[in-house]
């Protein structure tokens, strides 16, 4: 683990005499682990701190929510690492999100700084895509791979560029060539963990949308995918489900796709996804109504695997006609829609909850936790958003645009809408001028 351990001394206070103690508005670490004890017990403590045991460290570890907490106890002394090694998933819920800065840095929910392996070395032209606990990297010439922050180690994908420059060269809108080769990738989702038994698949959708490019991580087969050979709809987001990739496009269809990831190689480009739902012509990317002239609303189409559900979210945002796009950006509620296949055309049914899950929704990386499983305060039935990555200052829309201006946590079941994270986390954040992602680290 490469995360910086700040030491944490385990050693109870006060119990020698002459031992000056501290004052703390807070706890110390020993006297919250004596808090968790019943009060019957209380004359068989260890004589040591160092001797806790491993089933009461993991009720500390199940009630920190920050990876980064867990390592810093596992670090405190030898004993306590021991005894920690037991205590690994499935065993502890999973820690809370970081956010991964345009620049390659992470930090926390706090605002401090993650320190892990660098994702863009200094000298090294890299473009990088965050999403679950991986980022993958494009480099100059087109080459893809992807990084485990957390570890430092790299998965070549080699022939995914080679698939991706075809489906630029084949381009029929001729709005594509190989000059976009770094710039084209716009979301990468994977069908399993690397560490499943299965060969993972891994789906990049390119091109805004006009395709997607799939490779296999371990035999490293790649071929690119859309959804009509002659004029395919824009595909805006995707998604995998029992192993399927899903694609949903403007007018809210989905199409489905079965891979093979042993007879992925077969075919240099495929046209392989199938009509589940149709798309529905009333539905608008941007809608203006009388009653309010002034402004106008776009609505933003998100795609997401929950708990064995496929959902849809859609995001309406009001904005000001004659604003500059991205200023003044305002989420204004959500609605989510669950996809029924079990009738031949699928539908769209909407939903009021979900089914105890939160959702962190964001343009390049989206995902589905179970509340109940999750220390810190995860809220079952809230969609935590981040502004759209379109809208990203780095960008040609200027430094003005706040990369935090449109984020928050919206409330499935009321409609109401709290902040994302404390106003001086915010404040801290705002000042990196940076647009953020989620990221998800794992406690292995």
């Amino acid at each position: 683990m490469c995360i910086e351990a700040a030491p944490i001394n385990p050693q109870l206070d006060g119990d020698l005499a002459g031992r000056r103690r501290r004052r703390s508005s807070a706890p110390s670490l020993p006297a919250r682990l004596y808090a968790l004890q019943p009060m019957k017990t209380a004359k068989v403590l260890p004589s040591s701190w160092e001797e806790l045991p491993p089933d009461l460290l993991g009720l500390v570890l199940r009630r920190l929510p920050s990876l980064g907490d867990r390592v810093r106890l596992r670090a405190a002394c030898r004993p306590w690492r021991a005894g920690a090694q037991s205590q690994r998933p499935p065993l502890l819920p999973p820690p809370l999100p970081w956010l991964a800065l345009r620049d390659g840095g992470m930090v926390d929910l706090n605002g401090a700084p993650v320190h892990c392996a660098p994702i863009l070395r200094e000298g090294v032209d890299f473009g990088y895509l965050a999403f679950d606990n991986q980022a993958f990297l494009v480099d100059r010439d087109g080459e893809c791979s992807l990084m485990n922050p957390i570890s430092g180690l790299r998965l070549p994908l080699p022939k995914l560029a080679p698939a991706v420059l075809r489906a630029l060269d084949n381009d029929k809108s001729k709005c594509y060539n190989q000059s976009h080769i770094r710039n084209t990738h716009m979301k990468a989702i994977m069908s399993s963990p690397l560490n499943s038994t299965s060969d993972p698949l891994i789906a990049i959708l390119i091109m805004e949308g006009n395709g997607v490019a799939v490779s296999t991580c371990e035999q490293h087969d790649a071929i690119t995918m859309a959804i009509s050979p002659k004029k395919p709809p824009r595909i805006f987001d995707i998604a995998f489900l029992h192993g399927k990739l899903y694609a949903l496009t403007e007018r809210e269809g989905l199409h489905v796709a079965e891979l093979d990831a042993g007879q992925l190689g077969m075919s240099e480009s495929s046209s392989g996804f199938n009509q589940c739902i149709a798309g529905d012509p009333k539905q608008q990317r941007i809608y203006y109504y009388a009653t309010n002239p002034d402004d106008g609303y776009l609505v933003l189409r998100y795609l997401a695997e929950s708990g064995g559900r496929l959902l849809m979210m859609r995001r309406w945002m009001s904005f000001p006609r004659e604003a500059r796009l991205g200023d003044h950006d305002r989420t204004v509620k959500f609605e989510v829609f669950e996809a029924d296949l079990t009738t031949v055309p699928g539908r769209w049914t909407k939903v009021e909850s979900l089914f105890g899950h939160a959702i962190f929704l964001g343009s390049e990386c989206s995902k589905s936790i179970l509340a109940s499983q999750c220390a810190g305060g995860v809220q079952e039935d809230c969609i935590y958003f981040m502004h759209r990555v379109f809208d990203n200052p780095g960008n040609c829309f200027g430094p003005g645009v706040d990369p935090l201006a449109d984020s928050g946590v919206y409330n499935l079941r009321d409609g109401k809408f709290m902040p994302l994270l404390p106003e001086g986390v915010m404040t801290k954040l705002r000042g990196k001028r940076q647009f953020l992602t989620w990221f998800f680290p794992t406690d292995a």
